[in-house]
C-alpha cells in the first residue's frame, strides 16, 4: 500500500516561523486564536476563514483535509490506487519519526507533495494551492492542534 499524506521522516528545522505568525496574525481576536480557527476552518471544511474554497493544482477527491484525512486527523482511509490516507496526529507526525515533522516540512507537504524524507507523496494527495497565510495556518493547526 502506498501512504497518501505525509511521509515517514523529515529533516528537524525549529518552529520559530510560527510563533512569528501567531504574533503577526489577524486582527480582532487574539492572533493565535484567530490563526488557529482559520487553519481549522481549512482543514475541515476546505474554506478560510473569508469563506473561500481552497483549490488545489488537480481536481482534488475531497474539497477538504479531513475528506482524507478524517476530522481528527486520524487517517486510515483507503483511496483509489491502493493508497491510505496518513494520520496527521502529532504523536504520528512527530513523536513516531526518525526526524520529525516540522511546520516547513507540513507546508512543503501540502503545497508541493513532498514527504520529509524529500520524498514524492502518493500523487493522490493533493498539492494545494494556499496563500502564505493560509498555508501556514493549516499547517499550524495540523502541526499543533491534532492530538
Amino acid at each position: 500500500m502506498h501512504k497518501a499524506g505525509f511521509g515517514q521522516v523529515g529533516a528537524i528545522v525549529g518552529p520559530v516561523i510560527a510563533l512569528g505568525l501567531l504574533l503577526n496574525a489577524g486582527a480582532g481576536a487574539a492572533p493565535s486564536t484567530t490563526f488557529a480557527v482559520n487553519g481549522r476552518s481549512i482543514f475541515q471544511s476546505g474554506k478560510d476563514l473569508s469563506g473561500v474554497q481552497i483549490v488545489a493544482r488537480k481536481p482534488p477527491l475531497f474539497r477538504s483535509c479531513a475528506g482524507c484525512h478524517r476530522s481528527n486527523g486520524s487517517g486510515g482511509v483507503h483511496l483509489p490506487g491502493g493508497a491510505v490516507s496518513a494520520d496527521l496526529r502529532h504523536a504520528a507526525l512527530v513523536k513516531k519519526q526518525k526526524r520529525p515533522y516540522t511546520m516547513a516540512l507540513i507546508e512543503r507537504a501540502i503545497s508541493t507533495g513532498i514527504d520529509n524524507e524529500g520524498k514524492p507523496l502518493d500523487p493522490v494527495m493533493p498539492r494545494w494551492r494556499l496563500s502564505r497565510s493560509d498555508l501556514h495556518a493549516v499547517a499550524y493547526y495540523v502541526y499543533r492542534e491534532l492530538k
